[in-house]
């Protein structure tokens, strides 16, 4: 999937026409994701994404880092900080687009290991998220 494709099924299962908001979304879901996984895990899961992606996920990225401890509230609270979203329920839409468009961008074995490192409340999220046609 190109970053442009990936962008596409972001804003089909989201409804968000403005785009760099969209972007700006998916860049917050993404850095959020990220640093809830493991270095191990969250290296592998980049070295899937196109190119584009690959570098908005290492954005702000420390090497010696440890999984942040997010719930579900706390993921969405973050997300609509860095993405400057008007409200959690916005930030909660914006996730499940986002994680929709990851779970067709990783391979199965992989979308099952960002899967398995995620708490219950982000799994119940994980497993919600489709592609609305």
């Amino acid at each position: 999937m190109t970053t442009a494709t990936f962008y596409r099924t972001v804003m089909a299962a989201s409804g968000e026409r403005d785009r760099e908001r969209m972007r700006r979304a998916t860049a917050a879901v993404l850095h959020a994701l990220r640093d809830r996984l493991t270095v191990e895990e969250a290296d592998q899961a980049q070295a899937q994404l196109p190119l584009e992606l690959k570098e908005i996920w290492a954005e702000g990225e420390r090497a010696e880092r440890v999984p942040l401890r997010l719930g579900r509230e706390e993921f969405y609270e973050r997300v609509q900080r860095e993405a400057g979203l008007p409200s959690p329920r916005e930030a909660r839409w914006m996730t499940l687009a986002v994680f929709a468009a990851l779970k067709e961008q990783l391979s199965p074995g992989e979308a099952g290991d960002v899967f398995a490192q995620l708490p219950k409340a982000l799994k119940e999220l994980w497993l919600e998220a489709l592609v609305r046609p």
